[in-house]
């Protein structure tokens, strides 16, 4: 992990002083908010992924990184909805795998804001009478979202004194 860790932070520090300012700190922990560390997000997702080492991930890696085969059971049917996104979104040259400019359209979509899709996936799975507002009784019944959530800061905002959240 620490040559990882390494050139990560060597991205983060923009004035190379081997040190780490709160921004540059920030960017090393959360390197796809940056648009300096986008590259390193990528290749960090390459490594990741690619597991023949052949500097792409082909359509069974890509599958592999969400499922694995081990129980010898039957594939969940979000898997055959994965492989076609695989195909008809993500493979934008159609030859069998992603390159890293494929693999970056993937993880860092244009116009894709992270914490407003989290926050529409926790309102969307707690909301339970449909009128748009989440109650506190609505959050608590699902308090194990809340927790595990970064858009709410792991679970801390939930301690402060809130009248609505």
């Amino acid at each position: 992990m620490l040559p990882r860790d390494e050139r990560r932070f060597k991205a983060a520090d923009l004035n190379g002083d081997l040190t780490a300012t709160g921004e540059e700190f920030t960017a090393f922990l959360h390197p796809e908010e940056f648009e300096h560390m986008k590259e390193i997000v990528v290749l960090e997702t390459l490594e990741d992924i690619d597991k023949n080492g052949n500097g792409f991930v082909d359509q069974d890696e890509y599958i592999a990184d969400m499922f694995s085969h081990e129980d010898n059971g039957p594939e969940p049917d979000w898997v055959l909805s994965e492989q076609e996104k695989f195909s008809d979104f993500w493979d934008l040259n159609k030859d069998g795998k992603l390159d890293k400019d494929e693999i970056r359209h993937w993880i860092l979509p244009q116009d894709y804001d992270h914490a407003q899709a989290e926050a529409r996936h926790l309102v969307y799975k707690s909301e339970k009478n449909k009128d748009e507002k989440l109650t506190k009784e609505e959050i608590l019944d699902n308090w194990n979202m809340f927790v595990e959530s970064q858009a709410i800061n792991y679970g801390e905002d939930l301690t402060k004194n809130h009248d609505e959240l």
